[in-house]
């Protein structure tokens, strides 16, 4: 079976006078400072491109509708998780796999945990520059699958990074404090550590959440009972990453972690369950479910966050999650 590196390359890369498109997000944070937002839109302009300043999800498909009405190779977007996540949704819905454009990611936001795994945090017009003027060889495709999501509460949606139980309450929890308190909105290491210090406290019983009583059935890797204590389900690579809690057993494009909150010996199992070094007895049995997967259904889940959105779900009917479309991202 062909990886999806190799299913990458192996498709032809755009050629430069293909249509371009661009969706800024002035107000993401690294995008909204030194003038960024401006000097990126300039550069696609520059190549021919159209651009579209937006900020919210509905400037986003209105966008997107405006641009599909032509054809368009590739398109770029400026902003942090949420903007990707929102433009990744609607491409799904829109276009058929194969007319999906080619995505030139700039991660303009403030986590940017899937916008860093796909694009580029550093030197964003020069880089875009590179990518925009650079001849097929020289670039360097990436593709992910992403996950489609399916509920009454939220419809379709697609992602590549879905947190649940307690670890969705420490991402709401951050999202407040870099928001709502003075000081923390400035920083670019808030959302870092934000969810550190959150963490922490939380793993010392300083900090409480409650933890929702999952059912977690999945194709290939059996069924998870009880209340939970970490939901974690992604599509990145994080061969990078010092953090990638997913055993590497199983098949299939998803890969998910799920821990009971009573899971036996989890404090002196998490460092390996953190860095996915899943040993045999971190089983079901003991309260640990993780590797590869094709789908997943989960009951009684209340809410999610689906890189770094917030959704709330009825959590009397279950959440389905499948692989989605393959998206291309172009990198130097």
């Amino acid at each position: 079976m062909m990886n999806s590196a190799t299913a990458a390359v192996a498709r032809p890369l755009f050629e430069k006078n293909d249509p371009l498109a661009a969706l800024i997000n002035p107000l993401s944070f690294r995008m909204s400072l030194h003038g960024r937002a401006q000097r990126c839109a300039e550069r696609v302009r520059d190549h021919g491109g159209q651009v579209y300043m937006v900020s919210h999800w509905t400037e986003i498909e209105q966008a997107l509708a405006t641009i599909l009405q032509g054809p368009v190779g590739r398109l770029v977007i400026a902003g942090g998780d949420g903007t990707l996540q929102a433009t990744a949704s609607y491409l799904a819905k829109a276009l058929a796999p194969d007319q999906l454009p080619e995505l030139i990611v700039l991660s303009g936001g403030r986590t940017n945990y899937v916008a860093a795994d796909v694009g580029t945090r550093r030197e964003f017009s020069a880089t875009l520059e590179r990518i925009l003027a650079s001849e097929s060889r020289n670039l360097h495709p990436t593709a992910r699958t992403s996950l489609h999501l399916q509920h009454p509460s939220i419809g379709h949606q697609h992602g590549f990074f879905m947190a649940g139980a307690a670890v969705d309450s420490v991402i709401r929890e951050v999202h407040h404090l870099t928001t709502k308190r003075a000081g923390w909105s400035n920083s670019r290491a808030a959302s870092t550590l934000g969810v550190t210090r959150i963490g922490l406290k939380w793993l010392l019983g300083r900090q409480r959440f409650e933890l929702p009583d999952l059912k977690i059935e999945t194709d290939s890797l059996g069924t998870f009972d009880g209340a939970c204590r970490f939901l974690l389900l992604s599509t990145l690579s994080q061969k990078k990453r010092l953090v990638r809690p997913y055993a590497r057993h199983g098949r299939g494009p998803l890969r998910v972690t799920a821990v009971r909150h009573n899971a036996r010996a989890l404090p002196l199992r998490l460092p390996r369950l953190l860095r996915g070094h899943f040993s045999p007895a971190m089983n079901r049995e003991n309260g640990y479910l993780s590797g590869k997967c094709s789908s997943v259904r989960i009951s009684n889940l209340p809410s999610i966050t689906l890189d770094g959105q917030e959704f709330d779900l009825d959590p009397n009917t279950p959440l389905q999650i499948d692989a989605g479309p393959e998206f291309r991202f172009l990198r130097v």
